[in-house]
């Protein structure tokens, strides 16, 4: 036997999962009740607001219950699904491996590929001034002008969360989420 008989055996050996694609799928809506992310959003500011870092957000969300102890792995951070909301409304879903992490990126980061959601909010700011969609390179974006302003919209928003930490079904149930709610900012197009 080769080395690439012995690498074909490997790629086709099947995934091991923890649960069906039916019962995360047919789980999804009790997920959304148990956790009810209305209820349990957190103003955005007084947790990622200025002077916040990772480990002074993790120990307020800890201190209030927002996130549990179990939660968080070896990094202190925890993976699942975030839920940006405006007047209650969710109008974002995002996955992450690190949560807090990735809500500070959201908010502080300084370029495109940190502060997506920011970014791509943005865009549409650019589009609404404008009256036309921008067409340059994504680094020659005036990140002071368009993203600075939405990453100040961001702070005044709630946020929720869900720990969920089976990669599958973590993905899943952003794409759901997504759907379900039909949030435009969410895509799901290849590059």
């Amino acid at each position: 036997m080769t080395v690439l008989d012995e690498i074909a055996d490997e790629i086709l050996k099947e995934k091991r999962i923890e649960k069906t694609f039916e019962d995360m799928v047919n789980g999804f809506e009790e997920k959304l009740e148990d956790n009810n992310f209305l209820d349990n959003s957190i103003e955005i500011k007084t947790y990622f607001g200025k002077g916040m870092g990772v480990a002074s957000a993790r120990t307020k969300l800890l201190k209030n219950k927002i996130i549990m102890k179990d939660w968080l792995d070896y990094t202190g951070d925890f993976k699942g699904l975030y839920i940006f909301l405006h007047n209650n409304k969710p109008f974002y879903f995002g996955i992450s491996q690190g949560v807090i992490g990735r809500i500070i990126q959201h908010i502080k980061g300084k370029t495109h590929n940190q502060a997506t959601l920011a970014f791509n909010m943005g865009l549409m700011f650019y589009k609404l001034l404008n009256n036309n969609d921008y067409k340059g390179r994504r680094e020659d974006f005036d990140f002071e002008k368009y993203v600075n302003p939405m990453k100040e919209f961001l702070l005044k928003q709630k946020i929720a969360f869900i720990n969920i930490n089976d990669d599958d079904e973590l993905a899943l149930f952003e794409i759901y989420c997504s759907i379900k709610y039909k949030t435009i900012l969410n895509s799901f197009e290849t590059h």
